[in-house]
């Protein structure tokens, strides 16, 4: 017997582990449940991310957007951080909010997601500006 022909076995073992696993991910990723479930997620991009599972908390920081269909939220800031368990989101530093057709500018912004409400401040800037279109 070769050393081919002993190998082969095992050879086609990996092939189909190899395969198995592909068909794995490709449920995983291509799932349409999972992608419809991706709709209502919270997108939330940074140059810097950290999370901790215990108290689960996301902390971002440098050129953050949040993108949160579900809620037509659209944001960006310097440092933000999304508290999980509390359902909330406190973005500051140079913060715009996108939100349903408006506009909101300030230092810090919290949104507190079940409420739909959002509570912002000024620091450096000193003032809050909200930019509301108006129907003619």
């Amino acid at each position: 017997m070769s050393d081919f022909e002993m190998r082969a076995p095992i050879f086609r073992s990996r092939v189909n582990l190899v395969c198995l696993i592909l068909l794995g991910v490709g449920v995983i990723f291509f799932n349409p449940l999972q992608a419809q479930n991706q709709r209502q997620s919270l997108t939330l991009r940074a140059d810097v991310q950290k999370a901790n599972a215990k108290t689960g908390i996301i902390t971002a920081a440098g050129n953050v957007q949040i993108v949160y269909p579900e809620h037509q939220l659209k944001a960006t800031s310097a440092k933000a951080q999304y508290f999980s368990r509390e359902r909330r989101i406190l973005m500051e530093g140079d913060v715009l909010i996108e939100h349903a057709g408006k506009n909101l500018r300030a230092d810090k912004i919290t949104y507190l997601i079940d409420e739909g409400r959002f509570e912002a401040q000024a620091h450096q800037t000193k003032f809050v500006e909200t930019e509301v279109p108006i129907a003619k």
